[in-house]
């Protein structure tokens, strides 16, 4: 993006059609924090000294979404504030839209019509890795994740385990599968180190069973909605603006500590306040 802005401040022709427009596949929580950053960081990168682009008239974000609305896994309520919200950026949604075919200049929707974009993101779903479907004696899905049972054992090799993005496990609650987020995969851990210790001790193992505490989405600088509790309690909790920013980066400080502990987050979050606190704020024009 950054090397597109430099490259159209450079040239001498007028821009292409698709120039400087950006198409992103897939509406959920990437797609739409992807769509916010984009338009911040955009304008921040325009501002030092690229003033032969102008961010309001020449740079284009289209989010593209084959659901009904954006945001579909959360509550319709904080679905169409997200909408609302980023329609007033000036980023173009279409929502039941299907993607028929990525082009080399831009993107052809199954309805016939063409989305110009120089740059495309593809931010609709999870799929493992194909070297998955290749481990002899493992059972995968479609989208190359290991089949395990509630134990997280693989279906077809109990000394096998698997957790996170990579593992179909089952949500007997939901009869289906446990979603591949951030937080069944910080939970599948924890689980995982118990059993581990319980297997090694000759103890049977315990099923693991998601806990859904909710939905928050950052909208960069401009807002953060969510959803707290999900199925944990009768009715949600929808939180949104200063709040729920505040719950983003509590949850975004829980995963840092689980990965690298009390020490080096405490010392990384004070330097990243010093740098945001001398950091020169020149725009050059």
């Amino acid at each position: 993006m950054v090397n597109a802005c430099v490259r159209a401040h450079a040239q001498g022709t007028p821009l292409r059609p698709e120039q400087l427009h950006m198409a992103i596949i897939g509406a959920g929580a990437t797609g739409v924090e992807l769509a916010a950053e984009l338009h911040h960081t955009t304008r921040e990168v325009v501002a030092y000294g690229l003033d032969r682009v102008d961010a309001d008239k020449d740079i284009k974000l289209s989010v593209i979404e084959a659901a009904p609305r954006v945001l579909p896994a959360l509550p319709e309520r904080l679905s169409n504030s997200t909408e609302k919200l980023l329609r007033s950026l000036g980023v173009d949604v279409h929502t039941n839209a299907k993607v028929a075919e990525v082009l080399p200049d831009g993107v052809r929707l199954a309805d016939g019509r063409v989305l110009p974009a120089e740059l495309v993101v593809w931010a609709a779903g999870v799929k493992g890795p194909e070297f998955l479907t290749r481990l002899d004696g493992l059972e995968t899905n479609r989208i190359n994740q290991l089949l395990v049972r509630q134990t997280l054992q693989t279906t077809l090799d109990d000394n096998v385990f698997a957790m996170g993005d990579c593992a179909a496990c089952p949500w007997p609650e939901k009869n289906g599968f446990v979603p591949p987020r951030a937080q069944a995969a910080h939970q599948q851990a924890t689980h995982l180190l118990r059993q581990i210790r319980r297997r090694l001790a000759g103890k049977p193992l315990e099923d693991y069973r998601y806990k859904d505490f909710g939905s928050l989405v950052s909208l960069g600088e401009f807002s953060t909605v969510g959803n707290m509790m999900g199925g944990l309690a009768r009715g949600d909790l929808f939180i949104e603006g200063r709040f729920a920013k505040l719950m983003y980066t509590s949850l975004y400080k829980m995963h840092e500590l689980a990965l690298h502990g009390w020490v080096k987050v405490a010392l990384d979050t004070l330097a990243r306040m010093i740098t945001r606190r001398t950091e020169p704020h020149v725009k050059l024009h």
